[in-house]
């Protein structure tokens, strides 16, 4: 049996993958800290889902204690070998990363740079991590591609990432590591992030709350289904070498767009307070996916209208629990 080290369990991201990792055969050791980034009780659900399940392995820990995680590999992996790690853990978010911005390049970071030690000391044979779209700035281009320019960054956020990216390429030129970074687009889905428009968006046309709009809402974003995803980052434990991909659904709508067709599924509209645009964000994300193809012949499935339903039904049916979350 294949075995897994999954950093950011509790995550949205890594709940979704460390389910269907379980479901493959795999065995899984997840990681969290969970911390108060966005309100825990939405991580606290998604491990209370998890745990018990056969062959999930779940601990407590913070990948920026190097003591930690020393002890943890040793107690766990010394005559135990892994198989691969996928590094999701991360502060996430543009606009926090500019209060906060110490916590972001420690845990995006220095955390990343304790993983890849221990990756390269236990010879661990596959290191997958999680960057962002962000990385790509205030490109105008139609597409992102990966030979794109990212060293011009708009957030803390996206500096962070584009940080660990130039760490591992170094680690990989070093010690013939197999790296892989996926720049991920807008995820979206059941037991979202509550700080992420989707999550937002879906709980105001539930309560019948008002959402903030920041800028004129024709700012595009390249919404990506959390269970393609999830397929990307599976397929993408197979690769050698240094890769970077992009994972996104190349079809980009606006924040405009967005909300009538939230409030069309949910037929209920959103009402809306006009806020000034944030600096940090960027107007337009959309992924160039061809060399993602290429590799390991994945593209996304899902259509927004499908992803939404999906999403809006599973927030329905954990309406009272979720008018609890802050978001």
């Amino acid at each position: 049996m294949k075995k897994i080290l999954l950093t950011g369990a509790a995550g949205f991201i890594g709940y979704h993958l460390s389910d269907f990792l379980l479901n493959k055969g795999f065995e899984v050791y997840g990681l969290d800290d969970l911390n108060n980034n966005y309100d825990k009780r939405i991580k606290q659900w998604r491990i209370s889902q998890l745990v018990g399940k056969k062959n999930f392995h779940f601990t407590k820990i913070n990948i920026v204690s190097p003591l930690n995680l020393n002890e943890y590999f040793r107690k766990n992996f010394k005559s135990n070998k892994l198989d691969a790690i996928i590094n999701l853990a991360a502060r996430t978010g543009v606009r926090k990363s500019t209060l906060d911005p110490d916590s972001y390049y420690r845990s995006n970071v220095i955390g990343v740079l304790n993983l890849v030690k221990l990756a390269n000391r236990y010879s661990i044979k596959s290191f997958v991590h999680a960057s962002t779209s962000s990385v790509y700035g205030k490109s105008r281009k139609k597409n992102f591609k990966i030979t794109d320019d990212t060293n011009r960054p708009l957030s803390n956020y996206a500096a962070s990432k584009k940080a660990s990216e130039v760490l591992l390429y170094a680690y990989h030129m070093l010690h013939k590591q197999n790296i892989t970074i996926l720049r991920l687009f807008t995820v979206y889905g059941p037991a979202g992030r509550p700080d992420m428009s989707p999550f937002i968006f879906i709980q105001s046309s539930i309560n019948s709350d008002p959402i903030n709009l920041f800028g004129t809402g024709k700012q595009q974003r390249d919404f990506t289904y959390v269970d393609d995803v999830i397929v990307g980052i599976y397929k993408s434990l197979k690769l050698k070498g240094y890769n970077v991909l992009n994972l996104g659904n190349n079809k980009p709508i606006s924040i405009n767009h967005l909300i009538v067709k939230i409030s069309e599924l949910s037929k209920n509209k959103i009402k809306i307070n006009k806020k000034p645009p944030n600096p940090e964000d960027v107007p337009f994300t959309a992924a160039n996916i061809s060399r993602t193809k290429q590799l390991i012949g994945w593209a996304p499935k899902t259509g927004i209208d499908q992803g939404l339903q999906k999403t809006l039904k599973w927030h329905l049916k954990n309406k009272e629990w979720l008018s609890k979350i802050k978001i």
